[in-house]
């Protein structure tokens, strides 16, 4: 059961990660500007490892091949000055979340959490730790750590213990 609901976690995860790439790709793709097509991630194209090991190395796939993209748009001479301007928007956002991801998970670390994941999507954070459970204690650090680094309100950060 503890097995079924930690892939559970994990490919809701790898999902939100996921749609935010594929929400880009279509709204570029929809204004005619590029020729981009999002490859699906499949089960089989998963990394080894455990729960954590394979999300980080599918986030970090997925924002290579969508800073890729956004690169490709930004370089084009054929591209709109007004989508041009979107992606670049866009990367900045990109590039930011992965920032402030890298900090937390850097400050978690060192906080006795070692093996933490952060997610930083929009206006939402899943904060991914590795413990059975967690005090209300450990909880709060988490979130004020994520509402003071990121500045998204309290109703919008899940933190997630796996074992």
């Amino acid at each position: 059961m503890e097995k079924g609901l930690r892939r559970a976690a994990w490919v809701a995860a790898v999902m939100i990660l996921l749609v935010a790439d594929s929400a880009v790709t279509a709204n570029l793709v929809s204004r005619g500007e590029s020729q981009i097509q999002a490859a699906p991630a499949s089960a089989e194209a998963a990394p080894p490892g455990d729960a954590l090991t394979r999300f980080r190395t599918e986030r970090e796939q997925l924002r290579a091949r969508e800073e890729a993209e956004l690169n490709d748009i930004i370089h084009d001479a054929n591209t709109s000055e007004e989508t041009r301007s979107q992606a670049q928007q866009r990367l900045l956002a990109l590039l930011d979340a992965a920032s402030k991801e890298c900090i937390l998970e850097g400050i978690l670390q060192s906080r006795g959490f070692e093996d933490a994941l952060v997610s930083v999507n929009g206006g939402s954070v899943n904060a991914i730790v590795r413990r059975e459970t967690l005090t209300q204690q450990e909880s709060a650090v988490i979130l004020e750590l994520v509402l003071r680094e990121t500045g998204v309100t309290g109703g919008n950060v899940k933190i997630i213990p796996i074992k």
